[in-house]
């Protein structure tokens, strides 16, 4: 009987440590999936956007920044 409540609580728990390294890993993918977007001039020093669009000093097309 103790056997049995051990190995049940083993295999509960291991369920449960696969089941949060899955929720991590599906949160962290999403965030990583944001892209950043800057002026090739650098005009604006590191400034960044979230949105692609064109720069507001000297109105060229912004670029993803690679990460």
């Amino acid at each position: 009987m103790k056997k049995y409540i051990l190995v049940s609580t083993l295999v509960m728990g291991m369920f449960g440590a696969f089941a949060s390294t899955s929720q991590a890993t599906q949160k962290a993918t999403k965030e990583s999936k944001k892209e950043e977007y800057a002026c090739p001039m650098k005009c604006e020093g590191k400034k960044t956007y979230s949105k692609k669009g064109k720069c507001p000093a000297c109105t060229m097309d912004l670029k993803v920044v690679k990460k």
